[in-house]
């Protein structure tokens, strides 16, 4: 049964999502107070078409004791908080690290703890180091080695600001960690009011370009979207991101959602659903069909992902209204939508990849079972001829589904010239990179992912049970390494973190009275 939380007693009660007047509206029926609803989705035609790509998943019954919960699977991406300091303290922070209260910044050994525990998985999940700002810790290098030392790959989330001093930036390039910086947008005001100083600007802007200039490879930027503040600016960032294409790979939206005390902070911003932004980056392109599907779909494509060899993306399996993915492609002059090289949308393509999963799905059945598929197995090629037959397989469905005509430059002859070339190119080992360049108005690809900011009134145990994604702590109550699905986190932060805080505390004082013993 899924639940959410009474608006009026707070207490976890049933709970469903229900169209109403071309809303999604969650109905949550409390013994005390009755029924009472909130807003998840300002459009119900992209929040049920993202449902309907949804596979069957048994659930089994979340009441939010995280932290002693038996049925968590095994999280594909793993957020780890290293200091809850900050060199910004926002308003609108929804950590609220300036009202903790205690400082969190545990030692080296906490950290090892926790790696070594998740480098036994397989596959090892990538580490996301968290905070306050992760980049305030003077041995978070050192929580980056710790981490590649044991296989794990390792992301950091930081807001930018000590990128813009050129000798930081480079050791973080340096460090192959993929970094992940904040930016709202173009305008100094967003920045002044939602972030407390209108020249952060200045200084992300500089962090950028040390990015560029040390060859930064593996970086994505957060967008916090305000209604009121930085919502009509997605023309202008796209054009920003484009311009620096070579790098930046990903966008992460973030609808605002209201966390502070407007005793403190006196801002109430009109909230914002997932399909909003969506709605934001289709208007960027009138008349043409952007169609978001959820970011964890391919949990529904095991057997093409296996023979693939395609490596687990953070949010597989995830619940299809949590995060929803879209691509934008460069065509050598601006991001266009990916549906203009396909002949039909991007749910459709997805559709057409569920019918190559049961079909390989079947075959790789009968290969198993039958006289040659055995034979093939024990002489060590069975495995061989499946991811074959798995390539093949998307291959044809990517030819019935793509415009190839829209993806080659030239005209009439010319396109058939340039098809020539770029075939040619490959086959002499070429960059694909260079070739796409130079023969097809298919560059690079920018990944559109919206997140949703999961505040108290619109969690719900169904989202939460499906999560592929959590924060880890080691607790030092019984020695574990435990996990707490990412959008419950805040439920739990503050206490988890001030334990293990008073605990590193009390061992340090330990250690120092016993010393001149």
């Amino acid at each position: 049964m899924n639940k959410a939380f009474c608006n009026s007693c707070g207490s976890l009660v049933p709970a469903q999502p229900r169209e109403r007047d071309g809303k999604v509206i969650l109905e949550k029926d409390c013994p005390q107070c009755g029924r009472n609803d909130t807003v998840i989705s300002s459009d119900a035609r992209r929040y049920m078409g993202k449902r309907a790509l949804d596979s069957p998943f048994s659930y089994s019954g979340c009441s939010l004791d995280c932290l002693s919960c038996q049925h968590r699977k095994q999280p594909t991406f793993v957020f780890m908080d290293i200091t809850n300091r900050c060199n910004q303290n926002c308003p609108i922070c929804i950590n609220n690290t300036p009202s903790m209260g205690f400082l969190f910044e545990p030692p080296l050994e906490y950290f090892d703890k926790i790696l070594r525990h998740f480098s036994h998985y397989d596959p090892p999940p990538a580490v996301q180091l968290f905070g306050g700002e992760p980049t305030v810790r003077a041995d978070m290098f050192e929580i980056i080695r710790m981490a590649r030392s044991y296989g794990l790959p390792t992301r950091v989330v930081t807001n930018g600001l000590k990128l813009a001093d050129r000798d930081y930036c480079r050791r973080l390039v340096d460090s192959r960690a993929t970094i992940l910086i904040a930016y709202d947008g173009c305008n100094p005001e967003t920045y002044r009011v939602l972030r407390g100083s209108d020249r952060l600007l200045e200084l992300k802007r500089r962090a950028f370009e040390n990015l560029r200039e040390f060859g930064a490879a593996k970086v994505a930027i957060m967008t916090c979207l305000a209604k009121g503040f930085n919502d009509g600016e997605m023309p202008s960032l796209l054009g920003f991101l484009h311009g620096r294409r070579s790098f930046v790979r990903g966008v992460y939206f973030l609808p605002l959602a209201q966390t502070w005390d407007l005793s403190e902070f006196d801002l109430k911003p009109e909230r914002m659903s997932t399909e909003d932004i969506e709605l934001m980056l289709a208007e960027c392109f009138a008349g043409e069909e952007i169609d978001f599907v959820p970011a964890g779909v391919l949990g529904s494509l095991p057997t093409l992902m296996k023979y693939l060899r395609v490596k687990r993306p953070p949010f597989m399996g995830a619940h299809p209204n949590c995060e929803s993915l879209y691509l934008l492609v460069s065509d050598g002059e601006r991001y266009v939508p990916v549906s203009r090289y396909l002949k039909g949308s991007l749910s459709e393509l997805v559709r057409a990849l569920f019918g190559v999963e049961e079909r390989l799905a079947r075959r790789v059945a009968r290969a198993q079972r039958s006289v040659p598929g055995r034979l093939l197995g024990a002489v060590g090629l069975r495995e061989n001829y499946l991811a074959l037959s798995a390539w093949l397989s998307v291959a044809r469905a990517l030819q019935r589904q793509a415009r190839l005509s829209h993806v080659l430059k030239g005209r009439g002859i010319g396109k058939a010239w340039h098809a020539l070339c770029a075939l040619a190119g490959l086959l002499v080992g070429r960059s694909t990179r260079k070739v796409l360049e130079r023969h097809s108005r298919f560059h690079e690809v920018l990944q559109i992912i919206v997140l949703p900011f999961e505040d108290h009134s619109v969690l719900e145990t169904e989202r939460l049970e499906r999560c592929p994604n959590a924060f880890v702590f080691w607790d030092p109550a019984d020695d574990r390494v435990k996990s707490v699905p990412t959008c419950a986190w805040p439920e739990h932060k503050a206490a988890v973190l001030k334990a293990i805080s008073n605990y590193y505390g009390t061992a340090a004082a330990a250690r120092t009275t016993a010393a001149p013993a």
